[in-house]
């Protein structure tokens, strides 16, 4: 009877569904009809006439009043084009749940349905809720009996009598389940399987309690995450951002966020999740794009930033760049600097000094001596910029500039200003010669405005050996990540606050990866911005990395609240691949007790090769026993690069796919085999989390290769 009520249910809805989407489509299609023809009407109506002011006012009026009848033409159709869309994804699978709700008065309780868009029929009867609504939240609570909800900032009490979870495909109900503890019923377990390795799907229909709390917590000022391989981190920071984007609608777009990304692979993995709920992408980059954005030097590219950051050692002189400690020098330092430390330089164009060090010199000790830094060298820049503008004019005066203007063929004329010289009255032709000498002199002007005037790279020298005592030495001809971290903290503390989008919210995945340096970089950059922080210490592999105490310390340091939550549940691997990466963490069970949702499914596999010859035989066999592609990880890029030319067949063939752990860092793929587990391979605290990190990549088959010795930490 339950399951006739539901199909009904569904039916309906879906019928609806189908009507909605045939009405918009024709309204849209009238709408682009009925706009030409408007359009059209529009410019046979306008007669521009501006024979007089009045007439000139009339034309005018005309005009703007038709603009607003085309604006909010496009406004409808923007918004049809909006709901149409939404229509067309709830057609895919039109909800996920439902909550049964007595609000405690003498009304009957009342059925809720839950999906990733809001639907109302036509006569305006909600029929489906977003799962960002506030009643949707009694969804997630995954619990029967007294709860509550917040609307309107109004804390309503009620009981939940039911909760039940759907699996549907189009019009067609596969099942439902009614629980209080999603994380153990079938219809998890059957959203979970239906995940994409390729990329990350929409997962609305599988948040739990303790990812929910994270979605929704709006009232933390910052947070941090520290979630267990396969918890759903990143699944959750996606959710958090539609969630805002939509409990905020009124105050944020998606251009008010901004996503930092572990690298390049990643941001495609995760590029798809928030269009698949009717949400922009935010920007997304890597930390070594974004710090690229503000430098004109080069930076090294992702590879060798890897290369570099997965060797086993690390230089000093990197060590230092990266600490906190050389951070808080540097901070203290821009309050204290004094003149004789600038390493100013003088403007020169072709040789030629233009602007002499002892010019600008002079125009900084102008400035108040009681002003900061940063504060004094901007001051500088504009009496510099003061100081060139008087220059031009006196010089655009004198004759010899204005018999230069006077002897310009009109072929030139035309290229310098765009037409001839229609007045050679002597003001006109100062106002063209000083055009002329702004156009000839524009990289002084540029100088001045970016503050070439003094040295950013001997300056950098200057703090580190004032740090050190060393000199600072560097053969490459691009900065490192570490070097271009501090080169925009200088820039951005001593020289002239970075030029930054507006940003409300910035969300970091894989925090555990970023150095110190670069987490008081964006705290100093972003003060008014809330974080989301999201990572796992036990994945803490690259010789770049920072505790999450010392990430707590940083922020509260700075005077910014952030509250720390943990996600222990592990919905990524099978029961038996958990087991593994669970004996391979470093911490303690008490701390990080990590529990196993899915079934336990096939034991991992551990296989033995005598050669290298004989190694693609192996690989061919684990194809066979495989259904889909086999990913093969690697400890180092070396290996991966290795293996790409040893196993070409089976990659042209695409029944393999080859990656570095560096590189598959936050991703996951149904069949893994981790390449060299050998004893020599592994062996120290890094392999230890290494190891953590590419066991847990794995979802359903797992297998491990070693030559010689197995490694300690599987046996």
């Amino acid at each position: 009877m339950v399951n006739t009520r539901e199909k009904q249910y569904l039916q309906q809805t879906y019928g609806e569904l189908i009507e909605a989407k045939e009405q918009l489509t024709q309204l849209l299609k009238r709408a682009k009809e009925e706009g030409i023809s408007a359009l059209s009407e529009m410019s046979g109506d306008i007669r521009l006439n501006f024979d007089s002011v009045l007439d000139n006012l009339d034309t005018f009026s005309m005009i703007e009043m038709k603009n607003r009848e085309i604006d909010q033409m496009n406004i409808k159709v923007q918004s049809a084009d909006l709901q149409l869309q939404k229509v067309k994804r709830l057609l895919e699978t039109p909800y996920f749940g439902k909550v049964s709700v007595d609000f405690l008065d003498s009304e009957p309780e009342e059925d809720f349905y839950i999906g990733i868009h809001n639907f109302a029929n036509e006569v305006g009867e909600n029929r489906i809720y977003d799962w960002r609504s506030p009643i949707a939240e009694l969804f997630y609570n995954n619990m029967i009996g007294p709860s509550s909800y917040q609307a309107n900032q109004v804390r309503i009490e009620v009981e939940i009598l039911k909760r039940r979870q759907f699996l549907i495909e189009r019009d067609n109900l596969i099942r439902f389940f009614d629980t209080s503890i999603a994380i153990q019923d079938d219809v998890l377990l059957a959203a979970l399987e239906q995940n994409s390795t390729k990329q990350m799907q929409d997962i609305t229909s599988t948040i739990q309690k303790e990812q929910n709390t994270i979605i929704r917590d709006t009232a933390t000022h910052s947070i941090l995450v520290n979630g267990v391989a396969g918890s759903g981190k990143t699944s959750t920071i996606m959710q958090r951002i539609a969630y805002l984007l939509y409990s905020l609608r009124q105050e944020i777009t998606s251009e008010d966020i901004l996503i930092l990304s572990p690298n390049n692979k990643f941001i495609q993995y995760i590029s798809d999740v928030l269009p698949s709920l009717g949400e922009k992408n935010p920007r997304n980059q890597t930390i070594v794009q974004f710090a690229q954005q503000f430098l004109e030097e080069a930076i090294e590219d992702e590879a060798t930033y890897f290369s570099r950051v997965s060797s086993e050692t690390v230089n000093e002189q990197t060590t230092v760049l990266r600490s906190k400690e050389f951070i808080t020098f540097l901070k203290n330092k821009s309050q204290t600097m004094r003149l004789d430390e600038l390493p100013l330089k003088d403007i020169v164009k072709k040789g030629k000094v233009i602007i002499s060090k002892e010019r600008i010199k002079e125009c900084y000790q102008k400035t108040p001596s009681e002003a900061s830094l940063i504060e004094r060298i901007q001051a500088t820049k504009k009496l510099l910029a003061e100081y060139w503008e008087i220059r031009l004019l006196r010089q655009a005066k004198n004759e010899e500039t204005q018999n230069q203007i006077l002897s310009l063929s009109e072929e030139q004329q035309t290229a310098y200003f765009g037409g001839l010289i229609s007045d050679d009255s002597e003001k006109s032709i100062v106002a063209y010669g000083h055009k002329l000498l702004k156009r000839t002199y524009r990289k002084i002007t540029k100088s001045i405005q970016q503050i070439d005037w003094l040295d950013k790279e001997e300056f950098f020298l200057r703090l580190y050996k004032q740090f050190k005592n060393e000199t600072y030495y560097t053969n490459q001809s691009e900065y490192t990540l570490d070097e271009a971290i501090i080169m925009l903290y200088i820039q951005n503390c001593f020289i002239e606050k970075l030029d930054l989008p507006k940003t409300r919210f910035v969300l970091v995945d894989e925090v555990q990866d970023y150095t110190p340096a670069q987490i008081q970089l964006l705290i100093e950059l972003f003060p008014s911005s809330q974080f989301t922080l999201v990572g796992d210490e036990n994945q803490s592999i690259f010789n770049s990395s920072i505790s999450f105490s010392a990430i707590v310390e940083a922020f509260e340091e700075y005077k910014k609240p952030i509250y720390t939550y943990h996600l222990l549940n592990s919905y990524r691997s099978s029961g038996a691949i958990t087991k593994v990466f669970k004996k391979l963490s470093l911490q303690s069970a008490e701390e990080m007790e990590i529990v196993p949702v899915r079934p336990n499914g096939e034991e991992p596999q551990v296989y033995e090769w005598t050669n290298e010859q004989t190694f693609p035989q192996l690989i061919q066999e684990r194809i066979s026993h495989v259904e889909g592609k086999l990913t093969i990880i690697t400890k180092t890029i070396d290996e991966a690069n290795h293996l790409t030319k040893l196993l070409k067949k089976a990659l042209a063939e695409k029944k393999i796919e080859v990656y570095p752990i560096s590189l598959s860092k936050g991703l996951e793929f149904d069949h893994v085999f981790l390449y060299d587990v050998s004893e020599s391979n592994y062996h120290s605290d890094r392999d230890k989390r290494i190891l953590y990190t590419a066991v847990s990549r794995a979802m359903q088959t797992l297998s491990l290769g070693y030559s010689k010795e197995l490694t300690e930490f599987l046996k």
